[in-house]
């Protein structure tokens, strides 16, 4: 996806012509921000945004903003991205789309992607292809599932499995030679629009140490809380 395709597929769905167009969001804050098992820097609270856009016809856009260290560098991991929704049945959904990651104090390691998953009321399985993962010359390839279980009205178990499989030959920061998984299990308490987690996080050393900046594998405790609306 193009930088200008965001904001034409934005304004197409503002136009007079659409039908319905809903919009929902959150933000909340992170004891720690780590991506697909790893932590590029210091582990610091993560102010978090997400903005979504959806219409009745099933494209729908959004963006994500964190607050994140590279090294010792702290700045903003800014994630713009567009595509497409349809419902199989009353609870099954198919949707696929492309985005654009950008890291104001990193430009090197701006990278984009494309998608395609499935949700359910409670799963949802998606795969990502990204053919210059952190800017570098790394074919990669993402998988996830993430579930949750309602033990209670105001509590749910929580669970994330993702496998990453580097595609190319090479290792490169935050790349591992062939492939690294990452597990999260945790609780989520809702109350109002608030919601508050807390979650053990787990991801394989491979073993490497980056020279560019520091890149590790989280195996600790996070926390957040969240306002949806």
């Amino acid at each position: 996806m193009t930088q200008r395709a965001l904001p034409l597929l934005l304004a197409a769905l503002t136009a007079p012509t659409a039908a319905q167009i809903d919009l929902s969001g959150s933000v909340g804050l992170q004891s720690a921000y780590t991506f697909r098992g790893q932590a590029a820097g210091t582990s610091s609270p993560s102010p978090q945004l997400t903005l979504n856009l959806d219409s009745a016809s099933g494209w729908y856009a959004g963006a994500y903003v964190a607050g994140m260290h590279i090294g010792d560098d702290f700045g903003y991991k800014l994630q713009g991205y567009a595509g497409y929704a349809h419902r199989l049945t009353s609870s099954l959904s198919w949707d696929a789309g492309c985005g654009r990651i950008t890291y104001t104090q990193s430009h090197f390691n701006d990278f984009h992607e494309c998608y395609a998953g499935v949700s359910s009321e409670r799963t949802s399985a998606r795969l990502s292809y990204a053919p210059r993962y952190f800017g570098f010359r790394a074919k990669v390839l993402y998988g996830e599932v993430n579930t949750f279980y309602p033990v209670h009205p105001r509590f749910n178990l929580i669970a994330h499995a993702g496998l990453l499989y580097n595609l190319s030959d090479g290792v490169w920061p935050g790349v591992p030679a062939r492939s690294r998984y990452d597990v999260k299990l945790g609780v989520a308490i809702p109350f109002d629009n608030w919601t508050l987690q807390l979650a053990r996080e787990h991801s394989r050393d491979d073993g490497l140490r980056y020279r560019s900046y520091p890149v590790h594998p989280p195996k600790a405790w996070t926390a957040g809380l969240t306002y949806a609306f």
